[in-house]
């Protein structure tokens, strides 16, 4: 006996790779918070809570009843009848591990409310032809016969509310359990809708008291690594001295290194700078070596320079006569063409004074016949 919330649908891989379709329900805290007896009550059941809530927003009466088991306001109160109520105490709480990887249990929840529905949606009837004027496609039909019994059998399907039911899904199979965060998943659909109020029911062949002590076992050997770990916490100072104690190793280890390496740099200088003070002796020998060989060669052509000197001296002499050569044909051409410039001019000059001649010439004629005009007209005038 359990009480969760769905939180929705997932997928798990098996062994052979199939994927198997699961609902993960949130199965965690729940607690006793009393028990009914049959000297008391007249029957045995466990009442357990579910969930954690504030105070201001737990009714007074539950809250009262928490406070007396000594644990949290619950958000849930559901009581589930056993044979047996002394494997549990009031106060103390019930462990997923409660459950084991295989085991069959029922869940009981509340369906979907779909408000009111017609008999196809609600009980699947067919309905009757979509077309051709047949005036009945999704009504209930005849609800009985008229003559006898004369009404309405009960139980006949009709439209109505539809959901919101108490739904039990049976013999479902647990397939992985997560105890640190409370969760169980579950092989299939569970009815309800997500975060909808769950009961979970184990078979009886389930010995709970037995998977209880498994369940202290487990806690009892996670309190053990917890407090390990507390006490690895709580000994900063021990630590500290086994990190000061690796840090002066380390630091030996480095000054260590340090030193070879600049030992080893020392001697790789030592040897460059050898290397280079050879490579500078063999080149300036390699220079001195050829400037003896230019002073040599530059004695050689003094030498040579001093025996002939009259070849030199006849060289110049002739290229003195190419110039003046050279000169004298420059000055020939430069006369030739003030030559041509002259005669050009001339040309125009007489050329211009025989057109003046000939305006000269036609004025005079001009002027000659403007005098034999002249004549005639006093003629003229005389003879009238």
């Amino acid at each position: 006996m359990l009480i969760g919330r769905k939180l929705g649908m997932a997928r798990v891989f098996g062994e052979n790779g199939k994927s198997v379709p699961v609902t993960v329900i949130k199965a965690s805290p729940c607690f006793i918070i009393d028990r009914r007896t049959e000297e008391r009550d007249g029957y045995t059941a466990y009442i357990m809570g579910f969930g954690e809530r504030k105070e201001k927003r737990v009714k007074k009466p539950v809250l009262g009843l928490c406070k007396k088991a000594g644990i949290p306001p619950v958000e849930v109160i559901r009581e589930f009848r056993v044979e047996d109520t002394s494997t549990f105490e009031i106060g103390e709480k019930v462990p997923v591990s409660v459950l084991q990887k295989g085991d069959r249990i029922d869940v009981v929840g509340w369906s979907k409310g779909r408000g009111f529905q017609g008999v196809v949606k609600r009980w699947g009837f067919s309905g009757g032809p979509g077309s051709h004027g047949s005036r009945f496609h999704r009504t209930p039909g005849s609800a009985g016969a008229g003559t006898y019994p004369g009404r309405v059998v009960k139980g006949k399907k009709f439209p109505g509310r539809m959901g919101n039911d108490r739904v039990t899904a049976r013999n479902l199979e647990v397939v992985t359990l997560d105890e640190e965060n409370g969760l169980i998943a579950v092989k299939g659909a569970v009815p309800g809708f997500i975060n909808g109020l769950l009961l979970i029911k184990i078979g009886s062949d389930v010995d709970i008291s037995a998977r209880k002590e498994l369940a202290k076992e487990k806690a009892e050997k996670r309190k053990v690594e917890a407090s390990k770990e507390k006490v690895e916490e709580a000994t900063p100072e021990a630590k500290e001295k086994v990190e000061e104690k690796t840090e002066e190793k380390a630091e030996v280890k480095v000054d260590k290194k340090e030193e070879k390496t600049k030992q080893a740099e020392d001697k790789s200088k030592k040897a460059k700078k050898k290397k280079v003070e050879e490579k500078v002796e063999e080149a300036k020998e390699k220079v001195e070596e050829k400037t003896e060989e230019k002073a040599e060669a530059a004695i050689d052509e003094k030498e040579e320079k001093i025996e002939q000197p009259e070849d030199k001296s006849k060289e110049e002499e002739k290229k003195e006569e190419v110039e003046a050569e050279v000169e004298e044909k420059k000055e020939e051409k430069i006369e030739a063409v003030e030559e041509e410039k002259k005669e050009e001019k001339d040309e125009g000059s007489g050329e211009k004074k025989a057109e003046e001649e000939n305006k000269e010439v036609k004025n005079e004629g001009d002027k000659e016949k403007k005098t034999d005009k002249k004549k005639d007209q006093s003629e003229e005038k005389g003879d009238s």
